[in-house]
């Protein structure tokens, strides 16, 4: 199962402070935290240029999914900013500074992950 979550910021650092964040919240269940990178063209060197997604695959669903979304809101919170999660309609769930999700947009956001994957 995996989760692409969407920084507002166009920083670099913004994007690998979010990265860091969730590998130190040590999350039982997430696999592995990816950077999104761009394609290159075939003369470029290099991985390709930071994007500012990152992706997060998942080796069971609900609790680290719960967990992940609890990790977020604190890191929206600490470094106010504003995530965008895609909720596989075309639309998206967002996380804001100030803003806690209530209880059943936590439950939509973690039901439409799974049905997503």
């Amino acid at each position: 199962m995996q989760l692409n979550i969407m920084l507002e910021d166009e920083n670099k650092q913004g994007i690998i402070n979010l990265k860091n964040f969730i590998e130190k919240a040590s999350i039982d269940g997430i696999e592995q935290v990816d950077i999104v990178r761009s394609e290159h063209a075939d003369d470029q060197m290099g991985a390709g240029a930071i994007l500012s997604t990152i992706t997060a695959v998942f080796t069971s669903s609900s609790n680290p999914i719960n967990e992940l979304i609890k990790c977020l809101q604190k890191y929206v919170e600490n470094f106010r900013t504003h995530l965008k999660i895609p909720d596989g309609k075309g639309g998206y769930i967002e996380i804001d500074h100030g803003r806690s999700m209530k209880p059943e947009e936590l439950q939509a956001l973690i039901t439409s992950i799974q049905k997503n994957n």
